[in-house]
């Protein structure tokens, strides 16, 4: 039968619970009356001193009136046993004097089952090694005995024999049986409430750990409905605690990718729609015939055919990064940094210069690292294209390559303006531009630094921004050297 995790919960501890009280209870009930049985048989023979001193006094380097006729035995324990007002087995349970009925030294008639055996049934004589002088060969699984000694002083040498006393088979003591009686009586009660308390405990438990497990499937529920803004008080420490504290990264990250993506798309479908709308002017004036198919006309529709070709190019380097399939596609071979950075420098100056922004180098003669030369390229065409966007007129544009640690570290500074502060982490994010109408203006787009990072990445390099020593951006590209 399918059960809830409640249930499922509640059982497993209850029923460990009921098993360890019962468990318990049932060792205690057995040490008890084992326990009882050896206090009440210590006690009785605790009684004896007057027959152990007898034995004492007697003592002629053994026993030997005993060995041979065991009938002095048993007068002799008749003679020195204690007082029946004393006894707790009922075998002596008559008055003073003589003893009634047949002597000890006649044949005795046979006991009725369940009766309290006799003394002389349960007392025996041992010698100091422990082997047996006189009384009854049988005894019961318990049994103690107590020494025997020279003036009641058991020191070295002085211990003369033992006397031993079985426990008695059958109980003919009232008084005794009420008495364990009552503490099994005890004993169950006293489980049946350790039990009852141990289901509340597992109720309380159970409950307890099912309500974060519950809010998590209730959250989980939400989530799988698209709703990835709601969120699971945390009141927790535990692992469970921290499960739901997952989730809630989890959501918050869902909810994060969501909205990226919704961003993702409103901004490719803007930045698709200015170039095609161009394209579509243009198409529709020379329908019309407002405008003719000469070289300027022509001139302005390939620059919006190449601007979207750019943009879609771009688009399709960010979702390969994506996807993880950018690295592999790469054509990697031994190049010179160097002159690839010289030639993208020298290929960029005319436009710089038109600017009236200068461009400076600071390469060696020589650096290699293993890279797709042509991916390279398009990672310094757009530093430089940034750069020349947003520095103003009658600046400066600084190329340096450095090898270190290992690494060749590529850096281009610009002069002012720089990006604020807290706008320069973000430089990277897809479509991000730090003022969005100068920058369409400028005709950007906002993804060439992302698609830097994108293929640098790919490379297993990194790729940062932050403040240049020139008052403007400083871009820093570390590419690994690879295998020499």
């Amino acid at each position: 039968m399918r059960r809830s995790l409640f249930a499922k919960i509640f059982i497993a501890i209850s029923a460990t619970a009921v098993l360890v009280v019962l468990v318990m209870a049932l060792m205690v009930a057995a040490v008890m009356r084992d326990g009882f049985a050896l206090y009440l048989l210590k006690g009785e023979l605790g009684r004896f001193d007057d027959l152990t001193v007898s034995l004492a006094e007697i003592y002629d380097d053994g026993w030997h009136e005993f060995s041979d006729d065991p009938r002095e035995w048993n007068r002799f324990v008749h003679a020195h046993a204690p007082r029946p007002d004393m006894d707790r087995d009922g075998a002596f349970d008559r008055p003073p004097g003589p003893p009634p009925g047949p002597r000890l030294d006649e044949p005795r008639p046979p006991r009725s089952a369940g009766k309290a055996q006799s003394l002389e049934e349960r007392l025996v004589l041992l010698d100091h090694d422990g082997m047996q002088i006189a009384g009854s060969d049988k005894r019961s699984e318990l049994f103690e005995r107590r020494p025997i000694c020279v003036n009641d002083r058991c020191g070295e040498g002085d211990l003369l024999g033992y006397l031993g006393l079985s426990a008695a088979i059958a109980s003919g003591n009232e008084s005794d049986a009420f008495f364990l009686r009552g503490q099994y009586i005890s004993l169950v009660v006293s489980a049946l409430i350790a039990i009852a308390i141990s289901a509340i405990a597992a109720y309380l438990i159970a409950r307890r750990l099912l309500i974060p497990i519950r809010r998590l499937e209730t959250g989980a529920k939400t989530m799988a409905s698209g709703n990835y803004t709601a969120r699971i008080r945390q009141d927790r420490a535990d692992e469970l605690g921290q499960l739901i504290g997952h989730y809630n990264t989890l959501a918050a990250t869902l909810d994060q990718t969501a909205k990226a993506e919704r961003e993702w798309i409103s901004n490719t479908s803007h930045e698709l729609q200015t170039p095609l709308a161009v394209l579509r002017a243009q198409i529709e004036a020379l329908q019309d015939g407002i405008r003719q198919p000469d070289e300027k006309t022509l001139t302005e529709m390939h620059a919006a055919l190449m601007r979207l070709s750019r943009l879609v190019q771009d688009l399709k380097t960010l979702s390969y990064a994506r996807e993880a399939e950018l690295a592999p596609m790469l054509a990697r071979e031994r190049e010179d940094v160097s002159q690839i950075a010289r030639q993208a420098g020298e290929a960029a100056r005319p436009k710089l210069k038109e600017k009236g922004i200068e461009l400076e180098f600071d390469l060696p003669e020589a650096l290699t690292v293993e890279c797709d030369r042509g991916q390279i390229e398009q990672v310094i065409d757009n530093l430089l294209e940034n750069a020349g966007r947003y520095t103003d007129g009658q600046g400066r544009v600084r190329m340096r390559l450095r090898e270190v640690e290992g690494a060749a570290l590529l850096t281009v500074d610009d002069t002012p303006p720089a990006a604020p502060d807290e706008d320069v982490q973000k430089l990277f994010d897809r479509f991000y531009r730090v003022e969005a109408s100068r920058s369409r203006a400028y005709g950007g787009s906002g993804l060439g630094l992302s698609v830097c990072k994108a293929i640098i990445e790919a490379h297993g390099g990194t790729i940062t921004a932050g403040h240049s020593d020139m008052g403007g951006l400083r871009i820093s590209i570390r590419l690994p050297k690879g295998t020499s």
